[in-house]
């Protein structure tokens, strides 16, 4: 049932894209990032991170994003920045950017986060723009066209880090916000699915394994 039901709100979606092709693509906004959002890179610890119970706030690194590029709050460090920390803040409606190694990607910020700052190979990406959503401008920096040009303006090859004023300079195409709202909610059932599949295809080996298992016992148990 639960399948079903995503299938036809997928469904409804694409047609409704299709409905506004006309109208709404011909008249998408192209600009660059930094007229949609303030680029603000992440709080530059000297050492090791490391979790602090009496720390003054949070902060989000790699560890705490999931297969998906989801951000995951539950494993938050605590810790005691070693100075003034108010423009690393990560606020709910921000977008994270991960600039440094061979994964570039980003990620919207959907909760609140109290008081929360973001690890140095961040990019803290603050819209400024109300003609754009987090999530479809996540999506897009995440879409084939963008990482071409991430892939191609980074420097370095052990470890990729991608210049936050080539970054800034990342066209990005903006379509109506309903349009973006639809892209976005397709995008969600995409990822449900490739999880479910996941979870399937694992469940299969596990039965599998499990079969040629007890096959194996009944054989010797005849021999």
């Amino acid at each position: 049932m639960a399948e079903g039901t995503g299938q036809t709100v997928a469904r409804q979606a694409v047609s409704r894209v299709h409905e506004n092709h006309v109208d709404v693509w011909a008249t998408n906004l192209k600009t660059v990032l930094k007229q949609l959002a303030q680029v603000q890179i992440g709080y530059q610890a000297r050492r090791r991170i490391e979790p602090d119970a009496r720390g003054v706030c949070q902060v989000i690194q790699i560890k705490d994003l999931d297969d998906q590029g989801c951000l995951r709050t539950d494993g938050l460090y605590r810790i005691t920045p070693e100075s003034n920390y108010v423009r690393y803040q990560v606020s709910q409606g921000d977008v994270l950017f991960l600039s440094r190694g061979k994964r570039n990607f980003a990620t919207p910020v959907n909760v609140s986060l109290g008081n929360t700052i973001a690890a140095g190979y961040f990019f803290i990406l603050k819209l400024n723009s109300p003609t754009v959503l987090p999530d479809y401008l996540a999506w897009y920096i995440n879409s084939a066209p963008a990482q071409q040009f991430i892939k191609n303006v980074a420097r370095g090859t052990h470890m990729p880090v991608v210049p936050k004023s080539a970054f800034e300079d990342l066209e990005v195409d903006v379509p109506t916000l309903r349009t973006q709202q639809t892209i976005v909610a397709l995008d969600k059932l995409s990822k449900k699915e490739r999880s479910l599949l996941q979870k399937l295809e694992q469940r299969r080996s596990e039965l599998v394994r499990a079969s040629c298992l007890q096959a194996a016992k009944q054989k010797i148990a005849k021999g």
